[in-house]
């Protein structure tokens, strides 16, 4: 590794001069450790792919902000790899959390908000119901209906949202739906369009 070491720096001041050659050589030489690092990380082929290219992007545009006196150009690379893989896995958890958990019944509109209060609190109270039944479907299930249901999303909507085959969505929703239905009892036959 040690004889490397002055190639790598050789490379990333000819990056720092704006030369793609040396890029490309950056990324012959170390793209396939990057790849294997991050996808250790988040366990997704595509996204590894992705966060990797990114991790060289951020090499052509950062390359100055090397500095020999923090360590190698090898850890320097690779710590921009972790941090990169760290921030998507993140950005996904929030994005999974937010479709499965903060379902915010409240913005659905109301067509009873403004006029009669009976109404208003049957609407209410059929929300809750949802919202309690919703907790009694799988991870997956819950995900599709919160988006058609609340998101608006159509099917192919969420098909490609969530880069599952449309029939997969469908099949998700239809079953969903029927346990939803049994969870929430009679009234839901009847009072609650759950509009998908």
């Amino acid at each position: 590794m040690s004889q490397q070491a002055p190639e790598d720096k050789q490379l990333l001041a000819s990056i720092v001069d704006r030369d793609l050659e040396a890029l490309e050589s950056l990324h012959a030489r170390y793209s396939g450790r990057v790849f294997a690092h991050v996808i250790r990380v988040l366990r997704d082929p595509g996204a590894a792919e992705e966060v990797t290219q990114d991790v060289f992007f951020n090499v052509w545009r950062k390359a100055a902000s090397y500095s020999a006196l923090r360590g190698s150009v090898t850890a320097w690379l690779f710590t921009i790899a972790h941090n990169r893989a760290i921030d998507e896995l993140r950005r996904r958890r929030r994005q999974q959390s937010h479709l499965q958990h903060d379902a915010d019944l409240s913005n659905r509109p109301s067509e009873a908000a403004d006029g009669d209060p009976t109404e208003y609190a049957k609407a209410e109270y059929e929300r809750s119901q949802i919202k309690a039944a919703l907790t009694t479907l799988r991870p997956e299930q819950r995900e599709v209906v919160v988006l058609a249901y609340f998101g608006g999303f159509t099917h192919s909507e969420i098909a490609n949202h969530l880069k599952q085959p449309l029939g997969t969505v469908k099949t998700r929703i239809r079953l969903a739906i029927k346990k939803l239905r049994v969870a929430m009892g009679p009234q839901a036959q009847e009072s609650v369009d759950f509009g998908i």
